[in-house]
């Protein structure tokens, strides 16, 4: 893609970046490496905050901003006003507290630039959080999604559930599909890698129920501790829980297994390398995302693991419900339900001509539906209306 005779310059703003970034870090960095091909000159920013991981990845530009009043994830990156003045286009990864102010300001100011907010999900804390989240929405989002010229959601079905419900009904013409993408090459069924299961103590004959997310306090809606219950209510020695992520809260977990005598049967492999990951799933039998809010809006998990042709079990949130059939790639559970989710796993370990079924059926609707080189065709398509607008 050129404008008058010069390369696109794309410029990404995001919150994190891999390994910290969990689904929304995922989805820039994929867009960083893969948008070049189709001809763009791609440049990623993300805050430089204390005690993180800086990384560097062979043909991305990725820079690490300084970031003032850092909290979480959220804070501003004043250098990007005038970082921004470089490029033609900015896509912003939402929620990006702080920052989405610095963005607004620069576009009110160059309403030229073309500006892609990708909502990526619901920012919803806990406690009094919960209500400092609501507020900063009430007044700010608004105003972003105004002035953009672009809105991509994960699926309507989120975010017909979410807090841009309304703008959804006031700029319909602004708002497009893009799901999140996976790697079909990477992410594909292939035999179980033995050592990797003999290494990290599965036996001969036992089912494995995989989880993959962040253990950190900002992922407290995955519901591990519900997916831990769970499990200890089947009082099944020969079933294996992998949980596949690292965190802050890991220490917690861990000692929850103990405590329900579980210390010999939930296998925590800590933080897992994108291009390892494959290796993991295809060790499960089932996997699981027993999601306890609505915030998760996608579940790029369920769609790696489906892609290997895992079965999925997942929480009947709008948006991450999407990201499988019920009955056919997978499983729908009530939220915060560990009966509930206990009885479909015990139900699905028990049939394996159902399982084998759903593997095929997951992996054809995973390649179908979220395969990056279609994925990125709708990001092309998006990106060429404005570009040509005048």
């Amino acid at each position: 893609m050129e404008l008058k005779n010069q390369p696109v310059k794309v410029a990404i703003v995001v919150c994190a970046w891999p390994p910290q970034g969990g689904g929304i870090g995922n989805n820039a960095y994929y867009h960083a490496k893969y948008l070049p091909r189709l001809g763009y000159r791609v440049s990623a920013f993300t805050p430089a905050f204390a005690k993180i991981k800086k990384v560097h990845q062979a043909g991305i530009w990725l820079e690490y901003v300084p970031v003032w009043l850092p909290l979480g994830k959220a804070g501003f990156l004043f250098p990007l006003l005038k970082k921004l003045k470089d490029f033609d286009l900015i896509h912003l990864y939402y929620p990006f507290f702080g920052t989405d102010l610095i963005v607004w300001w620069f576009k009110f100011w160059h309403r030229e630039k073309k500006l892609v907010i990708h909502y990526e999900m619901d920012p919803v804390g806990q406690g009094g959080k919960r209500f400092l989240f609501w507020l900063y929405l009430k007044l700010f989002l608004g105003p972003l999604v105004k002035i953009s010229d672009r809105v991509a959601v994960l699926s309507w079905d989120n975010a017909k559930g979410s807090y841009l419900k309304k703008y959804l009904k006031k700029y319909p013409a602004k708002f497009v599909e893009i799901p999140n993408g996976i790697d079909i090459d990477i992410f594909r069924p292939k035999p179980k890698y033995v050592a990797l299961k003999d290494g990290i103590g599965i036996g001969p004959g036992e089912k494995v129920v995989a989880f993959a997310g962040g253990l950190g306090r900002l992922h407290f809606f995955k519901g591990v501790e519900v997916l831990i219950k769970a499990v200890a209510s089947l009082k099944n020695k020969k079933v294996k829980l992998l949980i596949i992520g690292d965190g802050e809260m890991r220490e917690h977990y861990e000692q929850l297994a103990k405590n329900l005598g579980l210390a010999e049967q939930v296998i925590f492999t800590g933080w897992v390398a994108n291009d390892s990951l494959a290796d993991y799933y295809n060790l499960a039998d089932i996997f699981v995302l027993p999601s306890t809010a609505r915030t998760e809006s996608f579940g790029i998990v369920v769609a790696e693991a489906q892609a290997c042709g895992v079965p999925a079990i997942v929480a009947n949130w709008p948006g991450v419900r999407a990201t499988i059939e019920d009955g056919k790639t997978g499983l729908l559970v009530e939220p915060k339900n560990e009966i509930d989710l206990a009885q479909k796993i015990r139900g699905l370990l028990a049939e394996k001509e159902i399982r084998k079924a759903m593997s095929e059926a997951g992996r054809e609707r995973a390649v179908r539906l979220y395969d990056w080189n279609k994925v990125l065709v709708k990001l092309d398509q998006v990106y060429q209306e404005l570009l040509t607008q005048k």
